[in-house]
């Protein structure tokens, strides 16, 4: 069946479905960091007491996008581990926020491809699901507080 531009209705298109979601995406994560605009590239915490600690790592800033990765961060015997270390581009202009990559269901990397809508949204409703925790857990990046200066990872470079 053919439609014409008047008559397919857009909201139930997997693409609009998807730019739903990063719109979603965006008032979570301004909410768990209320002054991203601001923050300098760094290091943020978020310490709970009976809850893991989350790290937001501002990597790259520009007039109209912030990246970061957010991940928990454990140290198991055999080393650091960043889980779901979940890179996400926001968009300020555009107020949406999108996974470009992370580490879900267990130990595989998940990369956003170009035009693979099944990709984009397994990253991006597990981003929405995680920011939902963490922001009903209580975690909140403050723009007053000041980046931790670490050295870089070698194993990330």
């Amino acid at each position: 069946m053919y439609f014409t531009a008047g008559e397919r209705p857009l909201a139930h298109t997997p693409l609009t479905q998807l730019m739903a979601l990063y719109e979603q995406n965006y008032l979570n994560v301004r909410l768990l960091a209320p002054g991203l605009v601001d923050l300098e590239c760094g290091e943020y915490w978020s310490s709970l007491p009976d809850c893991l600690d989350l790290r937001l790592r501002v990597l790259e800033r520009s007039r109209y996008t912030t990246t970061v990765n957010l991940s928990y961060v454990f140290s198991p015997e055999s080393g650091r581990v960043d889980k779901p270390d979940l890179v996400v581009r926001v968009y300020h202009d555009a107020r949406s926020a999108e996974a470009m990559s992370g580490l879900i269901h267990g130990d595989r990397l998940t990369r956003r491809e170009v035009r693979d809508l099944h990709r984009s949204w397994t990253l991006n409703r597990f981003l929405y699901k995680w920011l939902r925790y963490n922001l009903h857990r209580g975690h909140q990046f403050n723009r007053l507080d000041e980046p931790v200066q670490v050295a870089p990872d070698p194993d990330r470079v």
